[in-house]
């Protein structure tokens, strides 16, 4: 069957778009590479990304297990009981449980060289800010507790306003200096702020079960298809913006799916959950990062359900099994294909909820927003078996709280930032000192540029 252009349009635009599209603004496509990059490092990282939607429940993530009695009698109906956490012991000192479904976490946490650790009360930030700059007025991130400002804020890394690009896509725009091979950023959760750049250009791929490589098929695959694409670059004609963006998505998805050659064979049984077939994926596309060309990747996946304003209890606890399940089968993979010390996983999410549950009925039991939260970082290059940044006080109305009086909830202002956080990942995964400010306009508000989690 030939296919006219109006034809490319419909199934390039439509299909495409909705399974291989990387939106970073049609605008955009034509200037990818335009300036070279400095490069990086020599040897192959990869981090991965693993962003919790709706605002995952950090105090019932990790709890003290030192500050029981508090954290008790404030969760009333949402606390875990004692017997029921799983205990893990930081080096450093303190006693603490994860959350009874985080079994697979656990075990690497307390395993001799550990690859676990958890990053403490962090959060978007402009500045660093205590309870008497809250209360004052001090500058604050734009629309605070709000969830598609925060989820912005967690992916840009800057929280003043709300960014067109995200800091993993920045990071990629100062380390690809090519527009020829497979993408530097790749996402097999859909379109993202945070894979998104200036100039880079992001992918996004099927998760598994889908084939590797079948996951940049054309949705209407026929030979003439790059006829039309070959004739339409060639034409002294002008195309409408969709058509010539339509016929760039479809040039791009050729050229990738023909990297995309073959479907590994993984050696470790992943879950079949949402996200378990997200991690599969990413696991395979770094096996073939040799045959791609590639020394750098960044990959974004998902896992939403987090807005638990009601049902917590339950909710929270499949969603956090099937987290923990997905990442320990992932870093089993990397540990079996040899590059564990070269990938890194780590958690985002929009914000934690209160402290003081929302409700009283043990049936409809949740919490609201709230600010700061507890983070895993997984991988052989991590100091794990550690905490890192300050345990909030679980103090509600204290000097962490942003509430105050008998109504106060417990929102604990951060003491580690995004950007902190962030900037640690992007340091140990290549990024140039002189591209550090690029990436994170706000960096050297803070106390450090690097937590020192990473080795």
């Amino acid at each position: 069957m030939k296919l006219s252009r109006r034809d490319l349009v419909r199934y390039g635009a439509c299909g495409l778009l909705g399974r291989a599209a990387f939106l970073s603004g049609f605008e955009r496509f034509s200037v990818i590479g335009a300036m070279a990059a400095p490069t990086a490092p020599a040897g192959y990282r990869a981090l991965v990304c693993i962003f919790l939607f709706g605002g995952n429940d950090a105090n019932n993530t990790v709890v003290s297990i030192d500050n029981y009695a508090a954290y008790a009698a404030k969760r009333a109906n949402l606390a875990i009981a004692q017997a029921d956490l799983l205990p893990i012991s930081p080096a450093g000192g303190g006693h603490y449980g994860l959350h009874p479904s985080m079994t697979r976490l656990q075990a690497l946490f307390q395993q001799g060289a550990s690859p676990l650790a958890v990053v403490c009360n962090v959060g978007t930030l402009t500045a660093p800010l205590d309870k008497s700059g809250y209360l004052s007025g001090a500058s604050r991130p734009y629309q605070l507790f709000s969830h598609s400002d925060q989820q912005n804020q967690w992916q840009s890394s800057i929280s003043s306003q709300d960014s067109s690009n995200g800091w993993g896509g920045r990071m990629a725009d100062a380390t690809q200096a090519s527009s020829t091979g497979f993408p530097t950023i790749c996402s097999v959760a859909g379109v993202s702020i945070f894979t998104v750049g200036s100039s880079t250009q992001p992918i996004a791929i099927a998760p598994a079960p889908t084939p590797l490589n079948q996951t940049l098929a054309l949705v209407h695959p026929d030979s003439a298809v790059q006829q039309i694409l070959t004739a339409d670059q060639n034409t002294q004609n002008n195309p409408s913006l969709l058509a010539g963006a339509a016929g760039k998505i479809s040039q791009f998805a050729l050229q990738n799916s023909a990297l995309l050659n073959s479907n590994p064979v993984l050696k470790t049984t992943f879950p079949s959950t949402p996200l378990g077939d997200q991690l599969a994926q990413v696991a395979k596309v770094i096996t073939l990062s040799s045959s791609l060309g590639l020394q750098r990747q960044i990959f974004f996946c998902s896992l939403g359900g987090f807005d638990t304003h009601t049902t917590q209890l339950v909710n929270q606890g499949n969603l956090l099994t099937q987290l923990s399940d997905a990442m320990a089968a992932f870093y089993a993979e990397t540990v079996a294909h040899g590059v564990s010390r070269q990938v890194t996983t780590f958690t985002l999410s929009d914000f934690s909820r209160t402290f003081v549950p929302a409700g009283a009925a043990s049936n409809v039991v949740g919490s609201d927003h709230a600010w700061g939260s507890h983070h895993f970082i997984l991988g052989d290059s991590v100091m794990g078996g550690k905490f890192y940044g300050a345990f909030p006080d679980l103090n509600v109305g204290g000097n962490q709280d942003t509430d105050t009086g008998s109504g106060a909830r417990g929102r604990w202002i951060p003491t580690t930032s995004v950007d902190e956080y962030a900037a640690t990942l992007a340091q140990w995964w290549g990024l140039p000192a002189s591209d550090l400010t690029t990436v994170f306009p706000n960096i050297g508000r803070f106390a450090t540029n690097n937590l020192g989690f990473l080795s």
